[in-house]
């Protein structure tokens, strides 16, 4: 594991705690175990490889603790929270199941209301508040962080387990909501045949223009009814495209100092090649 960056030993991570889940010939404790191990190491390595030497500089600290830490982090817990829904899952009607999957649903939501504030926070994408969220050692009122466990000085900051809660607790919707799905479907749908993956793609253009893109799906409201955070689809377009952009606030303001070129040169380069295209395939004969 020592040779791999932390970014691709995660991505590993991921794709063998899948594996360990969804293999039928485990019991469910078997699957914890096995699952909770990996993770436990991931976590051992993270530390080890993140206090070996000094972050460059604040905003480097800030960028891991707000945004790497909590998604390894959040791992563990939803790993947890998901043991417990699989162990106490009733074994009655399809009614009883789909109550419990709804009572569920209610605890997460109770969850975020309690945090609104925090929460909104994380979903927003702004800045304020990271010198005291996201740098170890800055004081905080408990008050203003009700809920954190004793921390690990040298790898914990007062708002990165918050984050992490946010993160797993939203995986745990998503989970729970294709438990629901499942119940509402009438017949399997078929599965991808064996040999089938899917092609993967590298951005090759300019990380700002991601920006650009990622700020114009999340105003427009274009991904989960809405609902999809900023950070979430920055997270999303960095997984999808194996590239760092860095943290959303920080890269509009690269876009907001731009002088001689166009706030939006990217968007604006996308409609005119896109209005470009369209009008010579209009005028071409059929």
């Amino acid at each position: 594991m020592r040779k791999k960056t932390l970014k691709v030993a995660f991505r590993e991570l991921c794709a063998e705690v899948r594996s360990i889940t969804a293999n039928d010939g485990l019991t469910l404790v078997e699957k914890f175990n096995q699952a909770m191990s990996l993770i436990s190491e991931f976590l051992a390595f993270a530390r080890s490889e993140k206090t070996a030497m000094a972050f460059k500089d604040k905003f480097d600290e800030i960028y891991f603790f707000k945004f790497e830490k909590p998604e390894y982090y959040a791992q563990k817990i939803f790993l947890a929270c998901w043991f417990g829904l699989m162990n106490g899952k009733p074994s009655g009607t399809e009614q009883m199941l789909r109550d419990y999957w709804l009572e569920e649903l209610k605890f997460i939501s109770r969850f975020f209301k309690q945090h609104a504030f925090h929460y909104g926070y994380y979903r927003s994408g702004f800045t304020e508040m990271d010198e005291i969220l996201f740098l170890r050692g800055a004081e905080v009122q408990p008050v203003f962080i009700p809920e954190v466990p004793e921390l690990d000085p040298g790898f914990s900051t007062a708002g990165d387990y918050l984050f992490a809660k946010f993160i797993a607790y939203e995986l745990l919707q998503e989970f729970i909501l294709e438990q629901l799905k499942e119940l509402d479907r009438p017949a399997p749908v078929l599965a991808v045949s064996a040999g089938a993956s899917l092609k993967t793609f590298r951005w090759t253009g300019d990380s700002i223009n991601l920006v650009e893109l990622g700020y114009a799906l999340y105003l427009t409201k274009q991904l989960n009814d809405g609902k999809a955070g900023l950070t979430e689809i920055f997270r999303w377009l960095e997984e999808a495209f194996g590239l760092e952009i860095g943290i959303p606030a920080n890269r509009l303001r690269e876009i907001k100092n731009r002088k001689r070129l166009s706030k939006l040169k990217y968007l604006d380069s996308m409609q005119e090649m896109l209005m470009e295209y369209i009008d010579k395939s209009v005028s071409m004969p059929e």
